[in-house]
């Protein structure tokens, strides 16, 4: 379920600071922007003149496909991802940090086993050749798979330690 704030703020604001972040929005507004005009575009050359670009809806659709994947990675920055949470809402405190926590690395260990297959699936598909649209490869557009999911990995890795980090230097019990 999402969550209107994150359970560590700490973590969400360290999130926001440097190049990298900035990058991730702008490039995530650039895709939507994008997105928005090309299928705008479109429906407006079939409706008013009967003309289509051929190669505009394969671009479309992995258009979404980026965004929705960064949009998944930002909001994985941000804590404001979904989550299955019907634990932790029955527990509070340091149980419900060390329940976060489990969450987390599951989480974190899915996303790393789901990289290198990630990898494996580019190269399978660089090996079988083939045009996404205009000539640009397939294999290019699904580079967004292996860099969302090594990326979210990371991100859970990082709120992992930094859950532990909280829960050894919190004094009592919840």
């Amino acid at each position: 379920m999402t969550r209107d704030q994150p359970s560590n703020p700490d973590a969400a604001e360290d999130g926001h600071t440097g190049l990298l972040p900035q990058l991730e929005v702008a490039f995530l507004v650039l895709l939507m922007g994008t997105l928005m005009g090309l299928a705008f575009s479109q429906i407006l050359l079939r409706n008013l003149f009967s003309i289509t670009w051929l190669w505009a809806d394969p671009l479309i659709r992995h258009l979404v496909l980026w965004t929705s994947l960064l949009g998944a990675l930002l909001a994985t920055r941000d804590d404001r991802h979904i989550r299955i949470d019907a634990l932790l809402r029955l527990f509070s405190g340091r149980r419900r940090e060390i329940l976060a926590t489990v969450g987390d690395a599951s989480a974190a260990a899915t996303c790393l086993v789901l990289t290198p297959l990630a990898v494996r699936f580019v190269i399978d598909e660089a090996s079988y050749g083939g045009d996404a649209f205009l000539t640009v490869p397939r294999w290019t557009v699904q580079l967004i798979f292996p860099l969302v999911f090594g990326g979210m990995g990371l991100r859970f890795c990082g709120r992992v330690v930094r859950r532990i980090r909280s829960l050894a230097d919190a004094p009592g019990r919840g």
